[in-house]
């Protein structure tokens, strides 16, 4: 290998660590010349704290008064002289706010003699008010001055959080006080389409009468009434008819998915996704919520108002779910009433009878749905009466025909046999018919027995 090549290989090896070394040794030279980093500088006590571990308090109060003005102590909190009377009516004023005598000083455990002794004879030196009465409570009763309206966040305007909070009370209050009752969330929900949502009636009022929109959508692109007509809470819908909402408001179009999950009634759902024009009355119906039900009939909502497609009733939904005392609600019959006349239909004996009050006043043979056409067995609601009808099905003249829960089946006069002959329908005499369709009215009941 020759000389210089030997050279530059060494200097290359060497030089690095070496200059490495040097810069390291430089460094903790001024680190620990520069009073930052002194460790001396934790290590070794102040002068006023070596001559209080001697017990030499009474020299350092001395030494405080005499850069003090006269009668003056010094306030740690502050850091400026306050006067000694001043002090005593602080501390006086803290012990009569708290219900309880001032609280007098105790002499240190362990303390050692000399300490003692200058705390006895030096109880006046600003060291010792110092050590003795460092924490002060806080005189100035804040809770008095300040008074939060409510939580707030940047998400959820006062009104909205007061109707999560269910007080009708404060949210009447904030709104008394400028607070926006229309002031909608970062997702587009309503303080009143969440009332009706949640069922807060007492807040549907207290927005109702601050003026709000009361037919304005939220997130779910509906009418609070058809919200409010997808829960079963009468009262919401009540606050929102006191208030001149329309009982007969249509569902938006198209109805969104959210909305249509929501919807336990497979009925119903349906008629959400393919139909169109329902009403809050057909959900009502269709959800057999006969308290809202009445309410909205009573406000106006119309038990003849049908969906614009399929032309299906607030009746044809409540029998589809079997809900026979909405169905005689929808035909008109007082909800506080109880049906008197009832009619019979047995199976077996392929005969039926009237009951009024739980008396037999009219009874005869019938002819049934014959085998592969039963007639099915249950309870149902007349639905609808006709003098002179016409079967859609078989093109027959049915007269004196009562229909059963808005179905294709019903009694009417017929060839009667004494046993099962009919398509499903009851046959009667026509006589009998006459007589059956005189004594029993739409709303009435028929129990179909084996």
């Amino acid at each position: 290998m020759k000389k210089g090549s030997f050279i530059n290989m060494l200097g290359a090896c060497v030089l690095p660590p070496l200059v490495g070394v040097g810069i390291c040794w430089g460094m903790i030279q001024l680190l620990k010349n520069h009073e930052m980093f002194r460790v001396d500088a934790f290590a070794q006590p102040t002068a006023a704290v070596s001559k209080v571990r001697q017990g030499k308090l009474s020299e350092i109060g001395a030494e405080i008064r005499a850069a003090l003005p006269v009668d003056a102590t010094y306030d740690p909190v502050r850091q400026l002289p306050v006067s000694p009377n001043a002090e005593k009516a602080a501390l006086r004023r803290a012990a009569e706010a708290e219900n309880a005598k001032p609280v007098i000083p105790k002499k240190m455990p362990n303390a050692e003699p000399g300490v003692a002794a200058a705390r006895r004879s030096d109880m006046a030196s600003p060291v010792v008010a110092i050590q003795e009465f460092l924490w002060r409570p806080i005189l100035d009763p804040i809770a008095d001055h300040w008074t939060p309206l409510m939580p707030r966040t940047d998400a959820l305007p006062q009104a909205y959080q007061a109707v999560l909070n269910d007080d009708a009370a404060h949210l009447a209050k904030i709104i008394a006080m400028g607070i926006s009752p229309n002031e909608m969330t970062l997702g587009g929900d309503t303080p009143l389409c969440a009332a009706v949502r949640m069922g807060r009636a007492d807040c549907v009022y207290v927005l109702a009468l601050s003026g709000v929109n009361l037919n304005q959508p939220a997130h779910e692109k509906q009418p609070p009434i058809a919200i409010a007509s997808l829960r079963r809470n009468a009262p919401v819908l009540q606050a929102l008819l006191d208030f001149g909402v329309d009982p007969n408001t249509r569902f938006n179009m198209p109805i969104q998915k959210q909305v249509i999950d929501r919807c336990t009634i497979k009925d119903l759902r349906n008629a959400m996704e393919s139909d169109r024009g329902i009403t809050p009355l057909i959900c009502c119906s269709a959800r057999g919520d006969v308290e809202g039900a009445v309410t909205l009939m009573r406000a106006g909502a119309r038990a003849g108002m049908c969906t614009t497609r399929d032309h299906r009733y607030p009746i044809n939904f409540a029998a589809t779910q079997g809900y026979l005392f909405l169905m005689r609600v929808l035909l008109g019959r007082d909800p506080e009433s109880e049906p008197d006349t009832l009619v019979t239909v047995n199976l077996s004996s392929q005969r039926a009878w009237v009951t009024k009050q739980g008396r037999i006043i009219n009874h005869t043979m019938v002819s049934t749905g014959r085998e592969g056409y039963g007639t099915p067995a249950g309870r149902y609601v007349v639905t609808d009466k006709h003098t002179s009808h016409i079967s859609t099905l078989y093109h027959v003249n049915m007269p004196w025909f009562m229909r059963l829960n808005c179905g294709a089946i019903g009694l009417h006069s017929g060839h009667v046999t004494g046993r099962p002959a009919s398509h499903g329908c009851i046959r009667l005499p026509y006589e009998k018919a006459k007589e059956f369709f005189s004594q029993v009215r739409v709303g009435d009941e028929v129990e179909i027995v084996y």
